[in-house]
């Protein structure tokens, strides 16, 4: 889910030689209204496109006119913006709008900070956009927790700094430790009503490109099987198949599916995709059909592309049955 637009237009054009989207219509934003000020304007805001060639994908808002947006965009997909395109302005989930106070999670009581809290491990670092660790296997980048002692209560990070506004952007994903205790969370949002965009790609580290894991959440609000997501992965190019005589995975795609209690878990599934011959499926790690393996709207998806001799980048965009019916 996301938060409720707070405006919702079509494009009018693309500035000549900036990335302003500028919108039909008077709408008469005030100036920089979309651009987060800590402690006095706490939204952090995005555009997404909710039709045209960039259905779906979204891009943070760098600055705004009375009737422009800048955002955070490449010429490459900046040509794809035409007159017409849908879009909405939507503020960004931080911790403390999706988690308001500490959101049902075990809070920071004790002396020492964050002793017997819910922990919230981030792997992606959000700064104006999202930006990965390159490689595999990487530790989070932060973690979380919520402070509930004296004059101390709001979501602090691992430094024990406030962390009330740090972003959790658009189909990501938290790993959630919980202590030896129950608790119970709800999250109220907007189900999009358009397709879910995401990148798959490889990174370059000194001069060296390298195998990439990017984290997605299952891009439908139910439940899905992984034969849904063929077209989407395969079809786009973006996920690579194995065609080799030895059936083996390229790319891998780990599944997280909540079904286990303990910590440090491994993944339920891991898969990949088989195209060679008769054979044009979903495999699992024994080799076995894996196309009808059920997805839960909740479901971690770990993406792991092979790394080639350049560093690729690859939009992929998933279409939910349920905004057709």
């Amino acid at each position: 889910t996301t938060r409720a637009p707070v405006f919702t237009g079509k494009v009018q054009s693309v500035q000549n030689g900036t990335t302003n989207i500028v919108a039909q219509g008077e709408p008469n934003w005030s100036a920089n209204q979309f651009v987060y000020v800590a402690g006095s304007q706490t939204d952090h805001y995005y555009l997404k496109f909710t039709s045209g060639e960039l259905e779906g994908a979204w891009y943070d808002i760098k600055s705004n006119s009375a009737y422009s947006a800048e955002i955070e965009i490449g010429s490459g997909e900046l040509a794809k913006v035409k007159a017409n395109d849908t879009f909405e302005i939507i503020p960004h989930w931080t911790l403390s709008t999706l988690f308001p106070n500490g959101g049902g999670f075990t809070k920071s009581t004790k002396l020492a900070m964050g002793a017997g809290a819910t922990y919230l491990y981030k792997y992606t670092k959000w700064d104006n956009g999202v930006a990965y660790q390159s490689g595999t296997n990487r530790a989070a980048v932060d973690s979380f927790f919520f402070r509930e002692r004296g004059s101390t209560v709001g979501w602090r990070n691992n430094a024990k700094a406030d962390a009330s506004d740090e972003v959790i952007e658009p189909n990501g994903v938290l790993k959630v430790v919980q202590p030896d205790e129950a608790c119970s969370i709800s999250i109220v949002g907007v189900i999009p009503m358009c397709a879910t965009s995401f990148e798959i790609f490889t990174t370059e580290e000194n001069g060296t490109v390298e195998n990439q894991d990017i984290f997605v959440a299952v891009p439908s609000a139910v439940d899905m099987k992984l034969s849904d997501l063929t077209a989407t992965l395969i079809d786009s190019s973006a996920f690579t198949a194995s065609t080799a005589v030895a059936s083996a995975p390229v790319d891998t795609l780990f599944l997280y599916q909540n079904t286990k209690i303990g910590k440090n878990l491994v993944a339920d599934e891991t898969c990949y995709y088989r195209n060679r011959g008769s054979t044009k499926k979903w495999l699992d790690s024994s080799k076995a059909d894996a196309s009808n393996i059920e997805l839960k709207a909740s479901t971690v998806m770990k993406i792991r592309k092979k790394a080639g001799a350049e560093a690729v980048v690859y939009r992929c965009k998933f279409v939910p049955d349920y905004i057709s019916q």
